[in-house]
Parts: C-alpha cells; structure tokens; sequence
C-alpha cells in the first residue's frame, strides 16, 4: 500500500475514533475520578473538614476556589446543588460562574435581581431579561433589597407574576 494513501487511512480513523468519544484530552491524572477536567460538574454546596467552603461530587469533597464574589454566593447557598463551570483538580474545584438547580427546595429557581419602583417588587430575570412581578408574604422582606441579586422559587400564577415561596440572597444590594 502507497505511504500516502496508508497515512490517509490512519488519519480517518483517528478522526473517527476522536468524534465515537473514545480518545479524550482528559489528563491520565484524571481517569476514573468523577467530574475531574473541565467539563461542567454537578455538585452539592458545604464545607470541607477544614470549615472552607466545599462541593460534595458524590462522596468526593473538594475544596473551592474562586473569587470572592463567587465564593460568597456559594457560601450563602449550603446544601444547594449546583452546577460549576471551571477547572477540576484531585482536590479542589477552581469556579469561573455557577448555576443553581436546586436551592434545597426540591426546585429549580430563578435568579436575578430585584427591582423595586411604582409597579411593586419585581425580578430581572437574568436568563430572558424580563420583569416577573413577584407576590406573597415574602415581598415585606424583599421590598428593601432593590438592586439585590436573588434566587427565587415559588408559583407562575399569572403572565409574568410569581407568588415567591422560598427565596435567598446572593448579592446584597450595594
């Protein structure tokens, strides 16, 4: 067979098996450890053994890094699960931005920030960037935090309004 044509065939299968998945760039460091690379993983919100801020990625605790915007916002949100976007070493977790998709509620909430004018209390959501009127019992306590980043979770009851059952302060108001 003709050099060229046997380096043609080679590189077609290695094209093949790198688009199947079976050859990765993952380090041989971090074969067999759930969610290690740069990937985005999964995880629960604590705290290490040490009392540092912490992810649980099934039994495996890491430490986070990260700066302290975001660690002060994760450190607000014990026991929420969480989705990381960064790197991830054998013992820490180095956050570049988080989402959360369970405050410990059981559901997924919405997150932006509170704008407070004539029309009421309302949320900026930060994925659709619409206005979502908010009511309940809790409006007494958010009626002060204009301009605060928050999670919220509760009932669509209405275009556009939320009747708030649980919510969390991530940003105070500045």
């Amino acid at each position: 067979m003709p050099p060229r044509l046997t380096r043609s065939i080679a590189v077609v299968f290695l094209v093949v098996l790198v688009m199947s998945g079976c050859v990765t760039t993952g380090s041989p460091s971090s074969a067999g450890r759930p969610g290690l690379g740069r990937a985005p993983i999964r995880g629960i919100v604590g705290a290490t053994s040490e009392g540092e801020l912490g992810l649980d990625l099934q039994g495996l605790l890491l430490k986070v890094v990260a700066s302290p915007t975001i660690l002060d916002q994760l450190d607000r949100i014990p026991g929420a699960y969480v989705e990381i976007r960064g790197a991830v070493g054998a013992a820490s977790v180095r956050v570049r931005a988080f989402e959360i998709l369970d405050a410990g509620d059981g559901l997924r909430p919405m997150v932006g920030t509170l704008v407070i004018d004539q029309s009421g209390v309302m949320l900026a959501d930060e994925v659709t960037g619409t206005r979502l009127a908010l009511r309940g019992g809790a409006l007494a306590k958010l009626k002060d935090l204009h301009d605060a980043r928050v999670w919220l979770t509760g009932t669509v009851v209405g275009p556009s309004v939320m009747l708030v059952a649980h919510w969390g302060l991530l940003v105070p108001p500045p």
